[in-house]
């Protein structure tokens, strides 16, 4: 069965400017950045595409890979602490802990199977 893609969200701004918009609405971006982020650390996918913003001339698709993650993260933290706005630091910082969590595991099932093998060339 094949794995269904999370619906990017689609803001189709008419005939307004991309520019304006995107400047005047950083809170929304930012909010819907880390709810997508948050989607590819728990569906463990490499890359996602989270937001597209288009006009009748133009569009933008904000795209969240694995690899960028963390400096994903760092830049919404830093708008979401100029806005004072804690909720969303924290659920930052849950996201932070949550990969950390999730590379460790990676770790440490590495380390397993390579153990396993160390053992199983031991024993011959």
């Amino acid at each position: 069965m094949e794995e269904q893609q999370p619906i990017i969200l689609h803001i189709d701004l008419g005939n307004q400017s991309l520019t304006n918009w995107l400047k005047e609405n950083k809170y929304v971006i930012y909010s819907e950045i880390v709810r997508f982020t948050e989607i590819l650390i728990k569906n463990k996918l490499d890359s996602i595409q989270a937001i597209m913003v288009s006009n009748l001339a133009d569009n933008i698709v904000f795209v969240i890979k694995k690899e960028n993650i963390n400096l994903t993260l760092d830049r919404a933290m830093n708008f979401f602490l100029e806005e004072e706005d804690y909720e969303k630091c924290a659920k930052i910082r849950d996201l932070g802990i949550l990969i950390e969590k999730s590379n460790n595991e990676a770790n440490d099932t590495k380390n397993s199977r390579r153990d396993e093998g160390n053992s199983k060339k031991r024993r011959k």
